[in-house]
């Protein structure tokens, strides 16, 4: 039933690109993860974050559970020599009070630090090479930054802007360090997959349009084949996306079939109208991160689930100073339904704090709270 498995980050789900709108893009993800305020390391120098979390959950089937912890991110970005510069990101996570919930730690329980980021990157008229270990965001490759260390993966990556309005992508990925992994504090292969290839291409050509398409060839698990596209008229933003999934294991493991979305969104003063829909047809899974469905609630998603249908309907406010506050109901045809209730404070000086109370309904209850200081 996908319990508490694939929650978006607090900050992800109250940034303005949308609480549960998640049409996570390569040219738009950057807004959707923490709000980035030291993922990149696009600067020379040290730059970094202090994360102090906490979460509990409820449910029926085990007493409470809650965890606390502080983390780090410490970048370094070398000065540029012959287009060539050296990047590198070190996190940590580390137990406050309370380890009873594991996410926030490592396969042993433990806190950890791990060297998340390392690569070199060369830059030649338009086109970048990152070649290490390094941070990406794409439809079903994402950084996913939902507890204390954000993912990252091994391998390289070609980005080249040649054609007018247009991005593309090629990456080859090895490995990966995820809180979805079996040991999220070390370097391991992606879901069961050797390697996994990655072609994309994003045009921004039209005013006012947003399209991408995306290939994704996971070795010994399946083919991912994506496409969305939207568009904004003043107030209103309307998108379409539709997904396939093809497996390719031996033993008809990975997921097969296909998804459809629609979604919309009004705003009107400081409220913000969403709706989206998702039907998939035989199973589809998230990918290797959060996943790009337009309905994902902040925990519950259309992963996983034979034939399932999504319905979420939700308001955001930003009427106060500095606040955002929002609502969103999520209706599953299959499992349990989910509420959340989200508030997002900004002190400014880079520093943010995030509060989501996720209501699951016979799948229990869920209080995750984030304060982040960028450095």
């Amino acid at each position: 039933m996908n319990v508490f498995k694939q929650p978006l980050t607090v900050s992800a789900v109250m940034a303005m690109s949308s609480t549960f709108l998640n049409d996570v893009s390569a040219f738009e993800n950057g807004e959707m993860q923490t709000d980035n305020i030291a993922a990149e390391t696009s600067d020379t120098g040290f730059s970094g974050r202090i994360r102090v979390g906490y979460i509990s959950i409820d449910n029926e089937v085990e007493a409470r559970m809650q965890s606390s912890a502080i983390g780090a991110e410490l970048n370094y970005s070398s000065a540029s020599w012959q287009g060539l510069t050296a990047n590198g990101s070190l996190y940590t996570t580390q137990k406050i009070f309370h380890d009873d919930e594991g996410s926030f730690f490592g396969s042993d329980g433990d806190g950890y630090a791990v060297l998340g980021q390392a690569y070199l990157k060369a830059n030649i008229e338009n086109t970048e090479v990152k070649l290490g270990r390094f941070g990406f965001d794409s439809p079903y490759v994402d950084m996913n930054d939902v507890r204390m260390v954000p993912n990252s993966f091994t391998g390289i990556l070609v980005t080249n802007a040649d054609i007018t309005d247009t991005t593309v992508y090629a990456a080859h990925l090895t490995d990966w360090i995820s809180v979805d992994s079996e040991k999220p504090e070390d370097f391991i292969d992606l879901l069961g997959s050797d390697s996994v290839n990655v072609l994309g291409v994003v045009y921004q050509g039209i005013d006012h349009v947003e399209l991408q398409t995306w290939y994704y060839n996971a070795k010994d698990l399946a083919d991912f084949f994506y496409v969305d596209a939207t568009v904004e008229f003043d107030n209103i933003t309307l998108g379409a996306q539709f997904g396939k999934q093809s497996d390719s294991s031996d033993n008809n493991s990975g997921p097969d079939g296909d998804v459809y979305g629609i979604m919309a969104s009004y705003t009107l003063n400081d409220f913000t109208f969403k709706s989206s829909y998702n039907h998939v047809s035989g199973t589809i899974i998230n990918g290797f991160g959060g996943g790009p469905f337009y309905s994902n609630a902040a925990d519950h998603t259309i992963s996983g689930v034979l034939d399932q249908d999504a319905l979420a309907v939700g308001v955001d406010y930003s009427g106060f100073d500095n606040i955002t506050l929002g609502l969103l109901n999520v209706a599953f045809d299959k499992g349990a339904d989910e509420i959340d209730l989200f508030f997002s404070y900004d002190f400014g000086n880079n520093m943010v704090f995030d509060f989501i109370y996720h209501h699951i309904h016979d799948d229990g209850k869920m209080v995750l709270a984030m304060f982040n200081v960028g450095f």
